[in-house]
């Protein structure tokens, strides 16, 4: 009997690279529906076009589980296996819907790597959900699917808001020294430190970059009616009322017609006072003097509100009147 010899170098150990070195070597990341799996004539015909060396392969049903970890800055190309017919494309699109999806292969691609199907409609049509998601994940939509942008290192840029000009209104800004660049680049969307160490100076006399507010509104805007919101309409047979928080105006014309109505009612009022030189005794008992009314001397039935004589019993008009024991006698 023959000995029989084991193989046990492992058939499939690609060399993963980092993001932050540099390799020549054109990276592929093939990712497959769930039913590539059970065709295996399938798979060993996409390795006989791109080298089990430079090529790895994922279910993309294990990638939206989370069972996978694929490392940053890897892939050139990914590459969605919907078949040159499309005949796998909605089976792709259902799992590429998923954002966890494109968490995963998003960073797992290089700067200006790109993502594309085998049938060259992913990306097409901006309006399904998977372009959606992989627009939302930092990808550019393209003729052939999506690109990863290269991103600009970080740089920090001044941003001046006003210059001084007290001194001198027709000097030049100066200019500032280069600042400094950051070497180290972030993975993913730049960033922008802004220099808010400005020249702002809003007690300058000649700083243009101040607005006058009495500016922002003409004669026109001020003569035209306030459109009273619908919540301040005044319910049927109730009167108007501003709201606390009033921000149409409401409240300061009513305040104002308050006002006008008060001092309208203080100066009618102050034509009805008298001074003292102005008042006359009325004294009913003398011949010839009676009261505005005259029927002071008719009793209390015929006497108006707040007459002198309230009490009285009917007397003549010049009759003596004598008081005995706090008891007028007529």
């Amino acid at each position: 009997m023959s000995p029989i010899t084991l193989d046990l170098t492992s058939d499939f150990d690609p060399a993963i690279t980092t993001g932050t070195g540099s390799s020549s070597t054109q990276r592929t990341l093939l990712v497959a529906p769930p039913s590539v799996a059970s065709h295996e004539e399938r798979i060993s015909a996409l390795f006989s076009t791109y080298p089990r060396d430079t090529t790895d392969l994922h279910m993309l049903d294990r990638l939206a589980a989370g069972l996978v970890t694929l490392p940053a800055s890897t892939y050139d190309l990914i590459l969605v296996l919907t078949d040159p017919d499309g005949s796998r494309h909605a089976e792709a699109s259902a799992l590429l819907s998923n954002r966890a999806v494109w968490a995963l292969l998003v960073p797992a691609l290089k700067a200006g790597g790109k993502l594309r199907s085998e049938d060259g409609t992913l990306g097409t049509n901006s309006a399904t959900p998977e372009a959606r998601e992989a627009v939302l994940a930092g990808l550019v939509a393209g003729a052939d699917g999506f690109t990863k942008p290269e991103y600009a290192e970080e740089e920090a840029v001044p941003l001046r808001f006003g210059l001084k000009r007290k001194n001198n209104p027709n000097a030049v800004a100066p200019i500032q020294p280069a600042a400094q660049v950051v070497t180290a680049a972030p993975a993913g969307v730049g960033f922008v430190t802004l220099d808010l160490d400005d020249d702002l100076d809003l007690d300058g006399e000649n700083d243009d970059d101040v607005i006058d507010e009495d500016t922002l509104l003409t004669e026109a805007d001020l003569r035209r009616p306030i459109q009273q919101p619908p919540e301040c309409q005044p319910k049927p047979g109730k009167k108007r009322r501003a709201c606390k928080d009033c921000t149409c105006g409401l409240a300061e014309r009513l305040e104002a017609e308050d006002k006008a109505r008060r001092d309208k009612a203080d100066q009618a009022l102050n034509t009805l006072k008298l001074k003292s030189e102005d008042l006359l005794e009325l004294d009913l008992t003398v011949p010839g003097k009676t009261g505005s009314c005259g029927s002071c001397a008719l009793g209390d039935a015929f006497r108006c509100d707040g007459c002198p004589y309230t009490g009285l019993p009917p007397f003549k008009v010049g009759e003596e009147v004598s008081i005995l024991n706090n008891v007028p006698q007529l």
